[in-house]
């Protein structure tokens, strides 16, 4: 009888050695995946990040792009008038010259 206990303890005790090795071995592999969905999620947010930081520098870009353009068609406007006050001095000049040499 005390054969049998002590048999029945050391299987007790195997059985409980062989449950807590798989434990570990579950816990390491729950671990693992953590780590690895936590690099992924990492690398994913990076992405999403620079793609975020290029849409807005197009944006910025684009904006200044048209900024630009709006200047420069406000530049060419004021040359313009700017050369038609020329030519409307420059036909004043001529008459005057003209009526001065009259």
């Amino acid at each position: 009888m005390v054969e049998e206990t002590i048999k029945t303890i050391k299987e007790a005790e195997a059985q409980a050695d062989q449950l807590e090795a798989e434990a570990d071995e579950k816990c390491a592999s729950i671990l693992d995946d953590a780590n690895a969905q936590a690099k992924e999620l990492g690398e994913q947010m990076r992405a999403e990040a620079l793609e975020k930081a290029k849409e807005e520098m197009n944006a910025a870009q684009e904006a200044g792009d048209q900024s630009l353009k709006d200047s420069m068609d406000d530049v060419d406007g004021e040359i313009a008038a700017l050369k038609e006050k020329a030519q409307s001095k420059e036909q004043e000049a001529i008459s005057a010259v003209i009526d001065a040499l009259i």
